[in-house]
């Protein structure tokens, strides 16, 4: 009974080491023919001479539309009010009554006057009311320019600078167009998003503030390559890319970004002012191979 099992135990171990010889020589069988420099030829590609144009990211941002100018106007000393002769929605020119106020014992009664021309977008007191000082009288807006603010998420901050262009859908369906005034220095702590505001002229006044809008931001300026969304492929680390040859015909992987897609094709960014982007063949390639080459010539890739 010892003797069998001891058969049994000799018969697994031979089993166990035989499957490992042959799953060892089939490792190395495929490690040398991966290497193997005969067969680095063997691939034929095809390949589009790719010289890259200036370009710039759009970067996309939900927002909405702000007065560059509110303030709330606000009583500086106490009295009654004697006169208002403005009414809410009125335009208002720089310097205009809003009320006048009755102090006990002073000859000249004290006016609150504009300090700027814009709407009133609300009066808070009527004729005969007491204001303490510091008690708001009226709020007074200017919508021209209106602002669109956005909010920037901190890897893409980087790419917007004073004066970039920037247009923006309104929920209305209305397009509107400016350019970046102002950048945050601060990330929100919330939610790590950078406050960018874009300056609309609003001379008719037709944009009203606290809008929705979908923005699009220019980014900066950097060569770019436009290519096909089929020809895109992912390397060992999950990096989204292209793979292009050398002037050595040797395989390469370059990690690309998206700058914009369109109906026509992608135009990616990574790839230098020129590339030799491969567009047929590129998934029976690997990295560092020698292949046969064939270049084409149509515009795009």
């Amino acid at each position: 009974m010892k003797i069998k099992q001891t058969y049994k135990t000799a018969v697994i171990l031979a089993s166990f080491l035989v499957i490992w010889m042959v799953s060892g020589s089939l490792v190395e069988e495929k490690t040398f023919k991966k290497n193997d420099s005969s067969l680095d030829t063997l691939s034929s590609v095809t390949i589009h001479n790719s010289k890259a144009k200036s370009k710039s990211q759009i970067l996309k941002s939900s927002g909405f539309t702000e007065a560059d100018k509110f303030v709330q106007v606000r009583a500086e000393v106490s009295g009654r009010v004697i006169a208002r002769p403005a009414q809410q929605g009125d335009f208002v020119k720089e310097g205009d009554l809003i009320c006048q106020l009755y102090i006990a014992g002073r000859e000249a009664y004290p006016k609150i006057v504009a300090p700027f021309s814009g709407y009133l977008e609300s009066l808070k007191v009527d004729e005969g009311d007491f204001l303490n000082t510091g008690a708001v009288c009226a709020s007074l807006i200017d919508p021209d320019p209106m602002l669109l603010v956005a909010d920037i998420a901190e890897k893409d901050i980087a790419q917007i600078q004073l004066g970039s262009e920037a247009t923006a859908k309104l929920i209305s369906g209305r397009f509107i167009s400016g350019e970046v005034t102002f950048i945050a220095s601060s990330a929100d702590k919330n939610t790590r998003t950078f406050r960018v505001e874009i300056s609309v002229k609003n001379k008719d006044r037709t944009i009203r503030d606290g809008v929705s809008a979908e923005i699009y931001i220019k980014g900066k300026e950097e060569p770019a390559h436009k290519i096909s969304p089929a020809i895109l492929s992912l390397n060992d680390q999950g990096k989204l890319g292209v793979r292009t040859v050398s002037v050595e015909n040797k395989v390469e992987f370059k990690e690309i970004k998206i700058l914009e897609d369109t109906n026509t094709g992608m135009w990616v960014s990574g790839l230098g002012e020129e590339a030799r982007i491969i567009t047929l063949g590129q998934e029976y390639v690997f990295q560092g191979q020698t292949v046969n080459v064939k270049e084409t010539f149509s515009p795009d890739v």
